[in-house]
């Protein structure tokens, strides 16, 4: 699996929101995962990592 480059931004700006959903990232082999509803299979999805 390739490797991206993450951009560290404080503010983000958004048109055209379909849904927004909180998921929690799990562990998966040497990977990691977050479920979505399978309504999403084939969309274009944007992960955002919070500060907690």
């Amino acid at each position: 699996m390739k490797r991206v480059k993450v951009i560290e931004k404080s503010t983000l700006t958004l048109k055209g929101i379909k849904c927004f959903l909180e998921r929690e990232v799990k562990p998966f082999g040497t990977s990691a995962r977050i479920d979505f509803p399978k309504e999403f299979i084939g969309k274009k999805v944007y992960v955002i990592i919070a500060d907690e």
